[in-house]
């Protein structure tokens, strides 16, 4: 893995495509077609948007040039790649006829989760590739396993969520709404120090809510005797972190949802135990799923143990059923196990994990055990 950092400009950019090339090589892939997203971000340290403005940047073993709007160019102009411009008065289309007078491919590797229809015609309809593949392994080679530099981004982006959820958690009362606490939850985070970019807005679910995995806050009030999950993040340096607990309003919580809550606290506990180097991810995601299981809870489980982390929220490695992927030194997930009962309310702990070669690291620190708020 080579080091992604911001601040290293020209160098980093070049060292960033070197790896590239040798994961197109051993791929043999011709050449790639990038879109604005994580891929981009990583390999330039700069930030596009998707937009009606096109950008791509097109590499191959010899080439490297972006294709965009001229008033996106200063953000390259000190990497030294080569680009073609286009204004908003003639638009792309000529800008990418000028580039496939330059560069034609059988093949180019493209994003698929990521290149959208716009991209895609104008590659097309200016003859720039005969044929598109899918080239969603090669970055996911290139950015699963993490840099010392990358990891304590993440370590900072957990510092900083952690702590802003503290300095909040005397709001989580009786009264106050998922949506006021939600909020309140997002103002510390910036202030704490989080990229304005926030990985997304914070899940608090309460009460039945909780049975939904992916709630999104509304003006229901915290109740006496409920359980809220609060899954949370901040952004540092571009890298995210992804933190659930699950917190109880008084002691007056259902003996179902006490039973449960062990249950997902042991599973964590097992899977973070079970994740090593040379460990399929499918093994973490049954050893787990194996706890609630045997608590009784396991058709509540309803989705994979955990998901890589970095530039983007969801990445590669998916800890998920009968995955044979083996998991390597570098790589940074999350461990998530939950029950979501219907009509009763859910329970979810998520930690975020880095396999060093000693073993497992939990970058995360908040206590696992109920805590009564």
């Amino acid at each position: 893995m080579r080091p992604h950092n911001k601040t290293e400009g020209l160098w980093g950019c070049m060292d960033n495509l070197k790896h590239l090339r040798n994961l197109m090589d051993q791929h043999s892939v011709e050449a790639l077609a990038i879109v604005p997203g994580p891929n981009l971000e990583y390999l330039t340290g700069s930030e596009f948007h998707l937009s009606e403005r096109p950008v791509v940047f097109f590499v191959s073993n010899d080439s490297a040039t972006f294709v965009l709007p001229e008033l996106e160019s200063p953000k390259i102009k000190n990497l030294g790649l080569e680009y073609i411009t286009y204004d908003d008065k003639e638009g792309p289309n000529l800008a990418f006829d000028k580039f496939s007078k330059i560069s034609k491919f059988s093949e180019l590797g493209i994003e698929s989760r990521q290149i959208r229809h716009l991209e895609l015609n104008l590659i097309s309809s200016s003859g720039i590739a005969a044929d598109t593949i899918d080239a969603t392994d090669i970055f996911a080679e290139l950015r699963m396993s993490k840099s010392d530099s990358e990891i304590n981004c993440m370590i900072k982006a957990v510092e900083i969520a952690e702590k802003s959820l503290l300095s909040v958690l005397d709001q989580m009362k009786i009264g106050t709404t998922e949506k006021q606490f939600a909020a309140n939850l997002v103002i510390q985070l910036l202030k704490n120090g989080s990229d304005t970019g926030l990985p997304f807005s914070p899940i608090v679910a309460s009460g039945v809510n909780a049975a939904n995995p992916h709630h999104f806050p509304t003006n229901k009030q915290f109740e006496e005797g409920e359980l809220v999950i609060v899954d949370w993040g901040a952004t540092h340096e571009g890298y995210f972190s992804d933190i659930t607990r699950t917190y109880a309003l008084g002691n007056n919580i259902d003996e179902r949802l006490l039973k449960a809550y062990d249950a997902v606290r042991l599973a964590n506990q097992t899977g973070r135990k079970k994740a090593k180097i040379g460990v399929k991810a499918g093994d973490v995601d049954s050893a787990t799923r194996k706890v609630i299981e045997d608590y009784g809870f396991g058709e509540f489980f309803t989705h994979r143990t955990g998901h890589g982390l970095g530039l983007e929220i969801h990445e590669e490695p998916y800890i998920k059923p009968e995955s044979d992927f083996i998991l390597q030194k570098g790589m940074t997930f999350t461990i998530e196990p939950g029950i979501y009962i219907p009509d009763l309310g859910g329970i979810r702990i998520e930690d975020d994990v880095c396999l060093s070669s000693s073993g497992l690291v939990s970058l995360t620190n908040l206590p696992r055990d109920l805590v009564i708020v």
